[in-house]
């Protein structure tokens, strides 16, 4: 079996990932939300996997992990390795859970990443702006219980509370990633 094209397309704002082979399997994938900017690395990839048997799941990611694993692109190396597994499941017949070692629990509780523009009205990145956010989210139908807000790095803390982490304050870079650093046990502690 062989990999015979990569495609991505976006869906609403979530980029999902196409891999097909000679044999008519086709492995699905999904990046995270929002990152359609990310499909053009996407595609870059498209060569170094195209021939390549997609059952060898470890080789192909091997030849693509070196070209780029690290945030936001590290989504789209995730869901290749995803559409990959799909394909192995596929091709014999077994959910892919089952070839990676196989079914730890019977449910898994999922979350929701809640952005600041989705708040009505907004929320800052302070406690009463969270509690709005958390607020918010509770409001939401459906059977998210766990919720994602964007703290630590990308709040207030920067200013609030000096020298929480390592790193250095980016006042260019864009949202949601504006610092990068490792965090002080002061940071951790607060």
């Amino acid at each position: 079996m062989k990999i015979t094209d990569l495609k991505c397309a976006i869906i609403g704002n979530a980029p999902i990932i196409q891999i097909r082979t000679d044999e008519g399997i086709t492995g699905w994938g999904q990046i995270e939300t929002p990152k359609p900017y990310v499909k053009p690395q996407v595609l870059d990839l498209k060569d170094w996997i195209v021939g390549q048997d997609p059952r060898d799941v470890e080789r192909v990611m091997r030849r693509i992990r070196v070209r780029g694993g690290f945030k936001p692109f590290g989504s789209a190396v995730s869901a290749i390795e995803h559409a990959l597994w799909d394909i192995a499941g596929k091709a014999l017949n077994a959910p892919a859970y089952r070839l990676l070692g196989g079914k730890v629990r019977d449910k898994v509780r999922t979350y929701r990443t809640l952005y600041q523009a989705e708040v009505p009205g907004g929320a800052e990145h302070t406690p009463a702006g969270y509690r709005r956010w958390a607020e918010y989210g509770k409001s939401l139908k459906g059977e998210f219980t766990l919720f994602k807000l964007p703290s630590a790095y990308h709040s207030s803390m920067v200013r609030d509370f000096p020298n929480y982490y390592y790193g250095e304050v980016q006042t260019d870079a864009p949202f949601p990633y504006p610092h990068k650093g490792t965090m002080t046990q002061q940071g951790f502690e607060h």
